[in-house]
């Protein structure tokens, strides 16, 4: 009988314990741990920003693989101009550039963050993922093919240039039907670049100003560079070309001598007369981007 009210009286506790509501307590609780993927989904710029940088600092274990799209899609939509350069940075080197099999996510991705208003992430998209593709779509050419039409920045540009080199016949159509539309000057400037050859029916182009300036770097020759400035102004005005724009950077013997053309005609005739000529050696050629004008304007000041 005392068991069986001892038996009884357990049993009423155990019912009063479930019953009866949950104290809370003061003890700490373990803190959720987020990882990188759900930073760059949920996170502020800022911590968009700093969960990037341990990606190119190289603190993530496992690397970057296809779990991380949905952070970089949240990354390209981020209204500072920081979280999407770099997250088209990481993204084409880690999801694109080189890779028989690229993400076709990441490729579409970068196809829309080249055309952002930002040329720091328009850079990043083309130079470390676009440009890295191993098999470039009809679609991604032309997109580069624009991207070198209206931006001349000379690395990035030069990266287009070396890209499209096995993409030849593709970039050749698509100028090919572009130029066939309309007189574009800046369609005809890059073809021979992009395509090895010049466009059918240049004539019509000869007269037309340059999109923007073309400069050529000449090496220097002897010590009195003034000289030498003076025998190349009277082979480019040889050439037709009535007024160079010629001027020297450098002193003594580290001289250089740099011209700018306007025309489109003597652009081509300096490139031609140039390009395997016994004394005047031309070391580089480049678009002259604004930003690079500047600097040029300020160098020649000194």
């Amino acid at each position: 009988m005392i068991k069986r009210t001892i038996c009884l009286s357990l049993a009423a506790v155990s019912i009063a314990l479930a019953q009866s509501p949950v104290v809370p307590t003061n003890a700490p609780t373990a803190p959720k741990t987020i990882s990188i993927q759900e930073m760059l989904v949920i996170g502020h710029s800022g911590m968009r920003l700093h969960s990037l940088a341990m990606i190119t600092q190289g603190k993530l274990k496992d690397g970057v693989d296809e779990s991380f799209m949905p952070g970089f899609k949240a990354c390209a939509e981020d209204k500072a101009i920081p979280v999407r350069s770099v997250a088209a940075r990481v993204m084409g080197q880690n999801l694109v550039a080189g890779l028989d099999k690229p993400n076709p996510e990441a490729v579409e991705l970068l196809m829309k963050l080249a055309q952002d208003e930002s040329s720091d992430v328009r850079f990043n998209a083309v130079y470390h993922g676009l440009a890295q593709l191993n098999h470039k779509s009809d679609e991604v050419v032309a997109l580069l093919l624009d991207v070198a039409a209206s931006n001349r920045e000379h690395s990035l540009y030069d990266r287009i240039v070396e890209s499209l080199k096995d993409s030849r016949e593709q970039a050749t159509k698509i100028l090919d039907k572009k130029l066939a539309k309309e007189d574009s000057i800046a369609a005809f400037e890059i073809y021979a670049d992009m395509t090895g050859k010049h466009p059918p029916d240049s004539d019509k182009f000869l007269d037309m100003p340059s999109s923007r300036p073309k400069m050529f770097i000449f090496k220097g020759g002897t010590d009195d560079a003034e000289a030498y400035k003076a025998e190349l102004a009277a082979e480019l005005k040889a050439l037709g070309i009535e007024e160079p724009s010629l001027f020297i950077s450098g002193v003594g013997a580290n001289h250089v001598l740099l011209l700018k053309t306007y025309l489109t005609k003597d652009r081509l005739a300096v490139e031609k007369a140039f390009s395997d000529h016994a004394k005047f050696t031309i070391t580089q050629k480049m678009w002259l981007t604004p930003e690079l004008e500047i600097q040029i304007d300020a160098m020649r000041e000194k």
